[in-house]
């Protein structure tokens, strides 16, 4: 990992965000989950960061902040680089700009039955589960980070 750069998604990523995220479809995500991510890209991102090796972005993730709520928002790794520890660089990235945020009071994330594990890790805990809320077979985990926030 040591040629993987970590910098802010720029408009000209769009593509290859959309194809991270067909490569991660359907095992992760479910096909209509392409419009909302489409719209997050366009008009909802405050803070999202791509790990790129110089050409290819291998993963994509990141944060915003409604009310005092921090959230992390669409993380996306290339299946060939799962496992591999770029989630969780992405992740610690934003949450650490999510912890220096005043107005941040808790941390939470929705995400799926199976990616729930991968934010365990990081220390958050499963709180509300909805079957079928992304799709057929894809059920919503709510999870919040299982640790106080830095004084600030």
């Amino acid at each position: 990992m040591s040629n993987i750069v970590l910098r802010p998604y720029q408009a000209n990523d769009f593509n290859q965000v959309i194809q991270l995220f067909l490569l991660n479809t359907p095992k992760y995500f479910c096909p209509p989950e392409q419009h909302d991510l489409e719209s997050f890209l366009k008009d909802e991102l405050e803070y999202y960061y791509v790990a790129a090796d110089g050409v290819d972005i291998l993963a994509c993730g990141g944060c915003n902040v409604e009310g005092q709520t921090g959230w992390l928002s669409w993380y996306m790794v290339h299946p060939s680089h799962h496992g591999k520890g770029l989630g969780r660089m992405l992740a610690e990235h934003n949450l650490k700009i999510l912890e220096r945020n005043e107005q941040v009071t808790d941390i939470q994330v929705r995400t799926s039955q199976l990616v729930y594990p991968f934010y365990e890790k990081l220390g958050f805990e499963l709180y509300e589960t909805k079957d079928d809320y992304w799709g057929k077979g894809m059920h919503l985990y709510k999870m919040k980070l299982n640790r106080k926030l830095s004084a600030k």
